[in-house]
C-alpha cells in the first residue's frame, strides 16, 4: 500500500480535531447499498406502463434509448431530463415522473432493511479509539441519503450531529453542529471528554421529512409513504435544488467548515462528479491552499486534470497515486471504505 495515514492525516498521531471526511455513494457500496447504475436500473424497472412511456417519449425527443442491460443513462441524466420538461411544458405527466422517481429512489434506499455496518462500527470506533479520551470534534461530509453513519455511531456510543435538534421529531437546526457538551462548575465549563461527530449531509437523507416550510428528522417512520423526503434528487443540475433550505445553509456550514475545523481531507466512494460540489467547496478552498484533499477513487474522476493543478490535491487510486504532484508507480487499495476504516485503527 503506496499510502500511509500521516500521509492522509499528518499529526493525526496527536489529534482529530482538524480532520475530516467526504464521502459519496461507493462508501455505502460495501453496506449493500446501489451505485448509480444498479440504482437506474432498479427505479427504471419499477416505472409503471405509462411513465415508463413518457420516460421514452422524453428520451426519443433527445435521440437517446435507454438500455436496461448497463442502465444507461444514468439515473442523473434521466432526472434531469424530466425536470427540464416538466419545468417547460408544466404537464402533469412530467410532474408525476418526476415524483415516482423520487418515490422509487426512497424505496430504493429503504429496500436495504438489513444493512452491513460492519465496516461503519470499525470506522467509528477507530476514530472513538484515536481521540484518546479527549473533546475531539471529526465533521463528515456526504452526498448519501443512507443512515449508516447514524446507525453505527449508536453501535459504538459515539456522539452525532446531523443538523437537527429535539428528542423524537426533531426540528432541522444547525446551530446545533456548534454545540458542546459538558459541565459547569460554577462559572466554570468543562467539555466532556468524548468524540464528537459532525455529518454534513449535503443533499438530505431518507429521515428527513417535509411538513411544508419545515424540515424535520425522525428514526421513527422510515417506511411511512405519506410524507415527502427532504432530499435533493440525483440530477446533475443539482445547484437549483441546493439554493434552497436546508441545503443552502449546509453548503454554507460546509464551506465555513472546510478550512478552519477542516484542514486534512480525504475524500472516499467520491465521483468528484457534482460539480456544484466541486465548484462552491472543493475548488475555491484548494485554490485558496486552505485544505489538504486527498482522493481515494476506483477510477479517476473526468476533473483529475483540474484537480492535479494545485499543490494540496493529492489521489490513491487502483493502479497508481497522485503525492505531492507526482505520479507513483504503485496503487492502493483505500478507495474502498473497508480499506481506509482499517488503516485508521490505532
Amino acid at each position: 500500500m503506496s499510502l500511509t495515514l500521516s500521509q492522509l492525516f499528518p499529526g493525526i498521531e496527536t489529534g482529530l480535531n482538524r480532520i475530516g471526511f467526504l464521502f459519496g455513494a461507493g462508501t455505502s457500496k460495501e453496506a449493500g447499498y446501489p451505485l448509480m447504475g444498479d440504482l437506474t436500473k432498479t427505479v427504471v424497472s419499477n416505472l409503471s406502463p405509462a411513465l415508463k412511456t413518457t420516460l421514452d417519449e422524453i428520451l426519443a425527443a433527445k435521440a437517446l434509448t435507454y438500455s436496461p442491460a448497463t442502465g444507461t443513462p444514468n439515473i442523473e441524466i434521466l432526472s434531469d431530463l424530466v425536470t427540464e420538461y416538466f419545468v417547460t411544458t408544466q404537464e402533469s405527466k412530467y410532474g408525476d415522473l418526476e415524483s415516482e422517481i423520487r418515490k422509487l429512489i426512497v424505496d430504493a434506499i429503504l429496500s436495504v432493511t438489513s444493512p452491513d455496518l460492519t465496516h461503519h462500527v470499525r470506522f467509528l470506533e477507530a476514530l472513538k479509539r484515536r481521540a484518546h479520551g479527549t473533546s475531539s470534534t471529526v465533521t463528515i461530509l456526504t452526498t448519501n441519503y443512507d443512515v449508516l453513519f447514524e446507525l453505527a455511531a449508536g453501535e459504538v456510543g459515539v456522539r452525532v450531529e446531523t443538523g437537527f435538534d429535539g428528542p423524537l421529531k426533531r426540528q432541522f437546526d444547525p446551530a446545533v453542529f456548534d454545540l458542546a457538551r459538558g459541565t459547569i462548575d460554577k462559572t466554570r465549563f468543562t467539555h466532556r471528554s468524548e468524540l464528537h461527530v459532525n455529518i454534513i449531509k449535503l443533499h438530505g437523507s431518507v429521515s428527513w421529512l417535509k411538513d411544508g416550510d419545515r424540515v424535520f428528522e425522525s428514526g421513527l417512520d422510515l417506511q411511512s409513504a405519506t410524507p415527502e423526503r427532504a432530499l435533493v434528487l440525483p440530477r446533475r443540475r443539482k445547484v437549483m435544488d441546493t439554493l434552497s433550505e436546508p441545503f443552502d445553509q449546509l453548503f454554507t456550514r460546509a464551506s465555513r467548515t472546510l478550512g478552519s475545523n477542516c484542514q486534512f481531507v480525504v475524500a472516499c466512494g467520491f465521483s468528484f462528479g457534482d460539480k456544484h460540489i466541486n465548484d462552491q467547496l472543493i475548488l475555491p478552498k484548494l485554490r485558496a491552499g486552505k485544505i489538504r484533499l486527498t482522493a481515494l477513487c476506483g477510477e479517476e474522476p473526468d476533473c483529475i486534470g483540474e484537480l492535479k493543478r494545485f499543490p494540496p490535491f493529492h489521489a490513491g487510486f487502483p493502479t497508481n497515486c497522485f503525492i505531492d504532484q507526482k505520479d507513483t508507480g504503485a496503487g492502493t487499495d483505500l478507495w474502498k471504505f473497508s480499506a481506509l476504516a482499517q488503516l485508521l485503527e490505532p
